[in-house]
């Protein structure tokens, strides 16, 4: 973890924060506005983990199938009961994509220390799976090897609902991370435990999205004024 104040001299060449005499002077505005480039650009995420699992999960349901086929065409009837309905639950693979921060607190007000957070993602689980086989069924002069087929469709519920925005980060209440490829904020959520991720195999990037949280974070802490 770097310092919680980098050096000046780490912002030269980021957005809107210039230090150099003359330049554009670094503000909280500015390290917004260099918040909503980068998920302009496609470069922020959103995890949103569910407080009970630890994870980002959707519900649905696993229906299969078993049906006897006849001539290639699946009958009325099926071997084994003929199928069944259960609960199931499916774990997302990625973070929420991130579309677009504003400088928004949750009172929809135009504030420089907060950032409201507007996510997507494209990911949809579920699936149908077919396999067919041959078991034996009874008939009347014996038992015959039948052909068969089970179907299993996998349903859940539609996780850009369920992680519908927005979200927000009140700077002056929140604390930053820092992993190998990752900076993470953390995010004011009473759903889920969130965190704004920026990802990158970039460190100059990495220095620059960290220097531009802790700004936000310094310039909004309102007990910084007692000098503590």
């Amino acid at each position: 973890m770097v310092n919680r104040f980098a050096p000046i001299a780490l912002a030269c060449a980021m957005a809107g924060f210039v230090p150099a005499v003359g330049a554009q002077q670094q503000t909280a505005a500015g390290a917004q506005k260099f918040l909503a480039m980068l998920a302009k650009d496609g470069a922020l995420y959103l995890q949103a983990l569910d407080k009970t699992s630890g994870a980002m999960t959707v519900e649905g349901t696993k229906t299969y199938t078993n049906r006897w086929l006849k001539n290639g065409v699946p009958q009325d009837d099926g071997p084994y009961g003929g199928g069944g309905t259960d609960p199931a639950t499916a774990r997302l693979k990625n973070p929420l994509s991130v579309i677009s921060v504003a400088n928004v607190d949750p009172r929809a007000q135009t504030n420089d220390c907060a950032t409201r957070i507007e996510t997507t993602t494209q990911e949809k689980p579920g699936e149908t799976e077919v396999k067919d086989g041959t078991a034996s069924k009874e008939t009347f002069f014996g038992y015959d090897e039948l052909p068969y087929r089970v179907t299993k469709t996998s349903k859940f519920e539609d996780p850009a609902v369920k992680y519908a925005g927005p979200y927000y980060i009140v700077w002056g209440k929140t604390v930053t991370s820092r992993g190998t490829n990752v900076i993470a904020a953390n995010v004011q959520d009473p759903r889920f435990n969130a965190h704004l991720l920026f990802v990158s195999n970039n460190p100059e990037m990495l220095d620059r999205v960290e220097y531009a949280m802790k700004f936000l974070i310094a310039s909004c802490d309102k007990t910084a004024s007692t000098g503590f």
